[in-house]
């Protein structure tokens, strides 16, 4: 006898088994990530200015919940720096030059 996909759908528990399975394979995914983000914090401020992070930002990260990966936040921040960190600069606009056709 031959099992299809659907039949294994219809197992009483699969779905919390997979549930289950799938938190588990996400927890560690974060605590693996928050090592990672951990070992950041031992860089130096010229380091993290390379990457476009600040003590802070790896701080932060650090201080979400054991359960969401505190890499994303810093992909947050490494994409915005100059938001997040320095006021925005004004510049002069561009001056228009008009077109001129030969005709």
């Amino acid at each position: 006898m031959i099992r299809s996909a659907a039949s294994l759908r219809i197992l009483p528990g699969a779905n919390i088994l997979s549930w289950f399975a799938h938190s588990l394979v996400s927890l560690a995914k974060a605590f693996k990530d928050r090592r990672e983000v951990r070992n950041l914090a031992e860089f130096d401020e010229r380091m993290l200015k390379d990457i476009g992070l600040t003590r802070d930002d790896v701080e932060n990260a650090l201080t979400e919940p054991l359960h969401h990966r505190p890499s994303w936040v810093l992909v947050r921040c490494a994409s915005h720096p100059i938001q997040a960190h320095e006021p925005a600069v004004t510049r002069k606009p561009r001056p228009v030059v008009p077109f001129v056709s030969r005709t």
